[in-house]
């Protein structure tokens, strides 16, 4: 494997906008440090088009104002939000949540409240593949994987946490934003772990790249927020929250003792 396909810093998102959501002010003033970013989304595959969508997802393209092509979109979104920040895409076939269907030709996800559910039993082996996928990804020497620490818990975050986990591999886990909001969720998610917090300031510019490409997955906004305004009040507010002094995001890892 040459250098040219190692990175310095490898987020996993499990959706289209994750790892904007929460990292996209590292990720800017990585790359202005001449840093190579790599941001690999884990659920960004298309639904069998030969199959009707569930109700849940007619749903969700119906308030997200999509037609079947939902995912083209989004990847189109995420495509212009990195470029942005100056990060490299990378979208990987698995099927979202709300499209993965069970051996018995179900949708193992069918409501809002599944999404924050038990995992379905038959995903055991979906979070075995994955981890052995996350095990493949190259980082330079002393590189960083990023994981996000699934704050709010969703299904597919909460997958991804444990498939990079059973790699072996160390991690700096994100948080979910804009879950972590709630600081009681981001408890919830540390648990009874020994953790460490990384604060990482951000310039005035690095939030300012980051609410630009936060816009960029217009067809989302309205599953958080009302207007871009109103995104752009809730990322400066929760960056200032964390920095105190200053706007930060906050990282986290697992320590021996």
């Amino acid at each position: 494997m040459t250098s040219t396909n190692r990175h310095a810093h490898v987020y996993l998102s499990p959706h289209l906008d994750d790892a904007v959501l929460s990292c996209g002010g590292s990720i800017w003033e990585q790359v202005q440090a001449g840093e190579s970013i790599k941001v690999v989304t884990i659920f960004a595959g298309p639904p069998d088009p030969d199959v009707p969508l569930s109700p849940f997802a007619q749903s969700l393209h119906a308030r997200w104002r999509m037609s079947v092509d939902a995912v083209k979109t989004r990847q189109e979104e995420d495509r212009e939000a990195l470029a942005r920040l100056g990060a490299r895409p990378c979208h990987w076939a698995h099927r979202d949540a709300i499209y993965r269907r069970t051996p018995d030709g179900g949708y193992a996800y069918t409501s809002e409240d599944a999404l924050w559910g038990s995992v379905h039993p038959s995903e055991a082996e979906l979070v075995h593949e994955l981890g052995d996928r996350i095990g493949e990804l190259a980082l330079v020497p002393r590189g960083t994987l990023y994981v996000p620490l699934a704050v709010g818990a969703h299904i597919d975050h909460r997958i991804v946490r444990w498939a990079a986990e059973g790699g072996g591999r160390a991690l700096l886990y994100y948080e979910d934003f804009p879950y972590a909001e709630d600081p009681e969720r981001v408890d919830a998610a540390l648990g009874e772990g020994r953790w460490r917090p990384a604060v990482v300031p951000l310039s005035d510019e690095a939030l300012e790249a980051k609410i630009a490409a936060v816009a960029c997955y217009r067809s989302q906004m309205s599953s958080f927020w009302g207007s871009r305004e109103e995104m752009a009040a809730s990322v400066r507010a929760f960056a200032e929250r964390i920095g105190g002094a200053g706007a930060a995001e906050r990282y986290w890892r697992v320590t021996a003792s």
